[in-house]
């Protein structure tokens, strides 16, 4: 098992983008045909999405390949998250509205992308919508307390996926998985999540020219 740091922190990088080249390669696919049954849970997991004001809560990341993280996550919807990951993780990532700002502060390096470029945006646009132009719902299970929802890129469903999952009665945000075209996961564990809390607007500033810009898609 690997703690943050080194190729770990490349990882993380790379699973907040690749949803972005994804995005830029998109090439025709067929849709996905849901049961009138998966499309209830579909809408329950779109109400409450839109429903989430603030969250505040301690993460576990852990991916395939044996990198594990941990740290603090805050969002204010509509458009703001901050994940802080702990010592000895030199790395933040921030989404202030309109950008998703990446920063190793051990490589002293800042990259900056679209926020909409990401599979971070599905928790934070003002009207979340899971089968939209851009997304499309592939899967939803549903057994034993626990719902899984996993969401794809319409146009190039080979670029990989996001799946969440929820506790039910009461639908709670529990857990996200970011797959990528070569079958790395990524997954998110939220620990104690609390919802409805106040957060001060200022955790949601970064300072973009700490560091020099460096090209993300590099």
């Amino acid at each position: 098992m690997h703690r943050a740091g080194g190729p770990a922190k490349c990882e993380v990088m790379i699973h907040v983008l690749f949803l972005f080249v994804a995005v830029l390669m998109a090439s025709p696919a067929g849709a996905v045909v849901l049961s009138a049954q998966d499309q209830a849970q579909v809408a329950r997991v779109t109400k409450y999405l839109n429903g989430l004001t603030t969250l505040r809560s301690n993460f576990l990341q852990a991916s395939s390949h044996g990198n594990v993280a941990r740290g603090m996550l805050y969002l204010s919807r509509p458009g703001r998250m901050r994940f802080e990951y702990a010592a000895p993780s030199p790395l933040l990532l921030v989404a202030d509205g309109a950008r998703l700002v990446y920063q190793d502060n051990e490589l002293e390096q800042t990259s900056i992308l679209p926020l909409d470029a990401t599979p971070l945006s599905v928790l934070v646009v003002e009207n979340v919508s899971l089968d939209d132009g851009k997304l499309e719902v592939v899967s939803v299970q549903r057994n034993a307390g626990v719902l899984r929802v996993t969401v794809r890129m319409r146009e190039d469903p080979e670029a990989g996926s996001v799946r969440m999952v929820f506790s039910d009665k009461p639908l709670s945000l529990r857990q996200w998985t970011i797959t990528d075209p070569q079958g790395t996961e990524v997954r998110v564990a939220l620990l104690n999540p609390v919802t409805g809390v106040i957060i001060d607007p200022k955790v949601f500033e970064i300072d973009t020219e700490k560091f020099e810009p460096t090209d993300p898609g590099r």
